[in-house]
C-alpha cells in the first residue's frame, strides 16, 4: 500500500537516512462537504487492500467532515490507523487471501464481517477475512487499528484462520493484552521507520505466539524467540527500579533455564543481567540531570533507581558512560548525552 495525501513528500532525511514510513491522511483544505467526502471515499478505495466502497449515510455531508488515517507497510504486514466520519463501508469479497486483525478503540452498532453481523463493544479485537462480503455503518469518530498480516508467513492453514474468526473477541488473551495490544496502541512514534528491518521478524513472532496461544496448538521455538525477548524485556522495563529484581526473578518470569535464557539473549547487544544495569544506569543519570537533584542523597537516588547500593551505582556508571559518577555530575553536556546513547541501547 503506497497512498499520501496530495501534496505530501515523502522523502529521506538530509543525512540520507531512510524517509519515515508511516503515511499521514487528511482531508485538504478548500473542499465543499460534498468534495471532501468524494475525496475521503477515493482515497480509502485505494488504500485498503480489498474491493471496497463507501457510502453517505445521510443526504448531507456536515461541514466539519474530517476523518483522518495513518498507515505504516512493513514486509509481511501493514497498519491502518483509522478515525472515521459518518459513513458505511460495503465490500463484495477479495478473491484472494486477506485477513486482518482488528482492534476497535470505540464501538460500531451495524457490522456484518465474516458471514456473521452483530454490534461490536470499544475495545474489541477480532481477525476477519475480506474473502467473505461485509458491512459496517462508521459512525462519527468511529476508531480502529488494523493489522493485515500474511498467513502463509503464520503458517496458517484453511482450517485454522476458521477457526480464529469464530472467535468473538480476544482483547483477554495474556499476549493479547500485554504484547500485541500496546503495539497497537503506541506504533505511531516518529522514530519506527528506522527500525522497520527488524519490525516485521518481532510482528511475526508476536502473531505466532497469539495464534500458538488461542489454537492451542504447540509453535516452533525459533518462531516464538522474538516475542519472548520483547515479553521479558517488557516484564525488566517495569519492575528495575525494584532492587529485588535479578536474573533469578526473570527466570522465575520467563519458565527459562538460566542457559535457555542466556541463549534467547546471545543475539541481543545487551543479555538479561546487563540489560537491568543498562536501565538502572540511565534512570540514575535522568534523576541526577533533575534540576532538584541537589535536593537529593546519592544513595537516594541509588535507591530509586533499582540499585541494591550506592557503590553498585557507581559500578553501573563506569560501566556504560566509561566515567565515574562525579565526572558525570560535573559535566551536564555529558550526562545528556550519556543518557540518549543508553536510550537508543535499551530501546527507550
Amino acid at each position: 500500500m503506497q497512498y499520501i495525501s496530495p501534496g505530501e513528500v515523502v522523502a529521506g532525511g538530509p543525512d540520507g537516512s531512510q524517509p519515515d514510513q508511516i503515511k499521514r491522511y487528511s482531508v485538504p483544505a478548500g473542499l465543499s462537504p460534498n468534495e471532501k467526502f468524494e475525496h475521503w471515499r477515493s482515497w480509502y478505495a485505494s488504500a485498503i487492500d480489498a474491493p471496497v466502497r463507501l457510502e453517505k449515510t445521510e443526504r448531507l455531508v456536515r461541514p466539519g467532515f474530517s476523518p483522518t488515517a495513518l498507515s505504516l507497510d512493513g514486509p509481511g504486514f501493514s497498519l491502518v490507523d483509522v478515525t472515521n466520519e459518518p459513513s458505511s463501508c460495503f465490500w463484495n469479497g477479495d478473491p484472494g487471501p486477506s485477513d486482518w486483525l482488528v482492534y476497535f478503540r470505540t464501538s460500531c452498532d451495524k457490522f456484518s464481517f465474516s458471514g456473521r453481523s452483530e454490534a461490536v463493544s470499544p475495545g474489541t479485537v477480532r481477525f476477519f477475512d475480506l474473502r467473505l462480503p461485509g458491512t459496517f455503518y462508521a459512525p462519527a469518530g468511529f476508531s480502529a487499528v488494523r493489522l493485515h498480516f500474511d498467513r502463509e508467513l503464520l503458517g496458517l492453514d484453511e482450517r485454522s484462520v476458521k477457526r480464529l474468526q469464530g472467535l468473538a473477541d480476544i482483547r483477554e488473551n495474556p499476549i493479547m493484552r500485554g504484547l500485541i495490544l500496546p503495539a497497537l496502541s503506541g506504533w505511531q512514534r516518529s522514530a519506527i521507520a528506522q527500525e522497520m528491518q527488524r519490525l516485521q521478524p518481532v510482528a511475526r513472532s508476536m502473531m505466532t505466539a497469539l495464534v500458538s496461544s488461542l489454537l492451542e496448538t504447540p509453535a516452533d521455538p525459533g518462531d516464538l524467540k522474538l516475542a519472548r525477548i520483547v515479553a521479558i524485556k517488557k516484564f525488566v522495563r517495569k519492575n528495575f527500579r525494584n532492587p529485588a529484581l535479578t536474573v533469578d526473578e526473570v527466570v522465575a518470569y520467563s519458565f527459562l533455564s538460566r542457559r535457555a535464557l542466556y541463549y534467547l539473549f546471545e543475539v541481543e547487544r545487551l543479555h538479561v543481567s546487563a540489560h537491568i544495569r543498562a536501565l538502572r544506569t540511565l534512570e540514575a543519570l535522568e534523576l541526577l540531570a533533575e534540576a532538584t537533584a541537589w535536593k537529593r542523597s546519592l544513595s537516594g537516588i541509588a535507591s530509586a533507581s533499582g540499585f541494591a547500593s550506592l557503590q553498585a551505582m557507581r559500578r553501573a556508571i563506569r560501566e556504560f558512560t566509561g566515567l565515574s559518577l562525579s565526572e558525570v555530575q560535573e559535566n551536564p553536556e555529558v550526562l545528556r548525552s550519556r543518557s540518549a546513547e543508553l536510550r537508543k541501547l535499551t530501546g527507550l
